[in-house]
C-alpha cells in the first residue's frame, strides 16, 4: 500500500488540512512534518516506478 503514490500524496494533503485546523502550535508542526514525509515516500515511490517501468522496457527490447 505505501509503494502506492496516489495512497502517499492522499495522507500528506490529508496531514496538510489537518495542520491548517490544529490550534496548537505543536500539533500543527507535527502534522507538517507529517505531510513532508508523506511526500517523500509518494517521491520513492514514484522513482521506483520509473525504475521499474525503464527496466521492463530493456527486458522487452
Amino acid at each position: 500500500m505505501l509503494d502506492e503514490p496516489t495512497v502517499c500524496r492522499a495522507r500528506a494533503v490529508d496531514e496538510r488540512a489537518a495542520a491548517e485546523q490544529a490550534v496548537l502550535t505543536l500539533v500543527r508542526e507535527r502534522h507538517t512534518r507529517a505531510a513532508a514525509n508523506w511526500d517523500r515516500m509518494a517521491e520513492r515511490g514514484e522513482a521506483i516506478r520509473r525504475r521499474q517501468s525503464r527496466r521492463q522496457d530493456a527486458i522487452t527490447e
